[in-house]
């Protein structure tokens, strides 16, 4: 992939928060990140590292302190439709169908009710919940909750999925189901995809790049480019000794964590 163009770069990157109480936290600092086009990079590291807060930057929620980060050259501003987001929580309306959450943004970019509800049953297909588009979120397991919001922020069609610990809150058997989900959306799409979690064994499973985050305030301390195939073994040589490998550092990473 090295011959692919760079759809994210973040150069010399800081966020400092600071409370209504004078308090502050630099969440990150000095933070250099390029992710090719097509490329499912995740992002690892300890707890409070801030990987979700770098993700934030990179769909426009928050604001760089310092620093830049652009998307093709162009630097982020605010959040736009070339980005999907998927949260930790499913953050679905409850008063609302599973065809008409997957349609509601496309309503509101004003596509017509016919345009949306077409595509949000595509999308609906190809996460295999096409039977459940009358039914009500209450009614869903956390694993076909997730789907749907999957489904919600690839109806966009966006160039880039930024995905925050997505699979983090569900069991063993779901999260690898959605996994391996994920890995043949992206197959089919060559959408970039930036994917947080703090799993090492999901890092290796997932990603074309892992880049390695240090304790607050968070840089990029080691990117590990991984070629093997898809679907990939875990008990296969290479995964054990790169699983022990991330392992330490970032044993020795989260010792280091600020207050």
């Amino acid at each position: 992939m090295n011959d692919r163009t760079v759809a994210i770069q973040a150069t010399d990157l800081a966020k400092l928060f600071e409370s209504a109480d004078g308090r502050r936290v630099q969440a990150i600092d000095g933070l250099a990140l390029s992710v090719r086009e097509g490329e499912l990079a995740v992002l690892l590291g300890p707890s409070g590292c801030g990987k979700s807060t770098l993700l934030q930057l990179v769909a426009g929620f928050e604001r760089p302190s310092a620093g830049t980060i652009e998307l093709w050259g162009q630097p982020v501003t605010e959040p736009g439709p070339d980005r999907g987001y998927i949260f930790q929580e499913f953050a679905l309306f409850p008063w609302l169908t599973v065809l008409d959450n997957v349609a509601f943004g496309l309503r509101s970019a004003g596509r017509s009710k016919a345009e949306a509800r077409r595509t949000a049953r595509e999308q609906l297909t190809r996460v295999g919940l096409t039977e459940f588009a009358a039914a009500f979120p209450h009614t869903l397991s956390g694993g076909m909750k997730q789907r749907v919001a999957i489904a919600r922020a690839l109806a966009y069609e966006p160039r880039v999925l930024l995905m925050d610990e997505p699979f983090g809150a569900l069991d063993a058997q779901t999260r690898r189901g959605l996994q391996r989900e994920l890995v043949r959306v992206h197959a089919e799409d060559g959408t970039t995809v930036l994917f947080v979690t703090h799993s090492v064994d999901e890092a290796l499973l997932l990603a074309d790049t892992v880049h390695l985050m240090s304790a607050r305030p968070g840089r990029i301390v080691r990117s590990v480019s991984i070629e093997q195939d898809r679907p990939r073994d875990e008990d296969a040589p290479w995964f054990r000794a790169l699983r022990r490998e991330l392992n330490t550092v970032i044993e020795r990473e989260a010792g280091s964590l600020s207050p």
